[in-house]
């Protein structure tokens, strides 16, 4: 994590986050104007992603042409609702973005490393971690 120290109740402007998962592949995310064009926004062991999908993976395009073709999706939100069919960008998804960026908000806030257990959905051994994410409701709201 690359930013300056934020403020305990908000995160303000920040340079790059770097996501690193168990195989060694990275995530990095770039705040703002921040960022050299030619840094991969995925890093991993078998090579990178760069902005615009470009990439470094040795037989990148036939290794797409070996994939199916993704089974079609209903991408108009006011479809989905009026026929209930599930949306394509649907709440797993959303969940799984906001996932990401809330981990980054956290880590910026402490300004320090963490473990993310994505299975428990909570932070390692973290407790102020985890407070960050599971923050009380105001009445009467609650889940």
């Amino acid at each position: 994590m690359d930013a300056p120290q934020q403020h305990p109740d908000a995160v303000g402007t920040w340079r790059s986050i770097t996501y690193t998962y168990d195989d060694g592949c990275q995530i990095i995310l770039w705040g703002g104007d921040y960022g050299e064009p030619n840094t991969p926004y995925i890093a991993g062991p078998n090579g990178n992603v760069y902005k615009n999908f470009v990439c470094d993976i040795p037989d990148w395009q036939k290794k797409l042409a070996d994939f199916p073709e993704p089974r079609e999706q209903n991408t108009n939100f006011i479809e989905s609702v009026r026929n209930r069919q599930k949306f394509a960008l649907n709440e797993l998804n959303g969940h799984r973005s906001a996932t990401i960026v809330n981990m980054g908000a956290a880590a910026l806030r402490l300004n320090r490393t963490l473990e993310y257990d994505p299975v428990k959905e909570v932070f390692v051994n973290d407790e102020e971690a985890n407070r960050l994410i599971d923050q009380p409701m105001r009445a009467p709201w609650n889940i």
